[in-house]
C-alpha cells in the first residue's frame, strides 16, 4: 500500500470546499487505497492551522 502525507493545505482545502482535494482525500484515504503517515509533528500542524479563527466557520 501506498505511504502518503497528506500536506496542510489539501487537508484545508478540503474542508472548505468539494472540489478536487476533497474527491482526492475521499476516494482514497477514505476507502483505505493508501496509508496516511502521520507524525506528531504534522498532526500538531494540522491542529494548529485548523484551530485557526478563520476556520472556525468550517465545522
Amino acid at each position: 500500500m501506498l505511504k502518503i502525507i497528506i500536506d496542510t493545505n489539501v487537508i484545508i482545502s478540503a474542508l472548505i470546499s468539494q472540489s478536487y482535494p476533497f474527491k482526492i482525500i475521499n476516494d482514497f484515504v477514505f476507502n483505505e487505497r493508501v496509508l496516511v503517515c502521520l507524525s506528531s509533528d504534522i498532526l500538531e500542524e494540522y491542529l494548529n492551522v485548523l484551530s485557526r479563527d478563520k476556520f472556525q466557520k468550517y465545522n
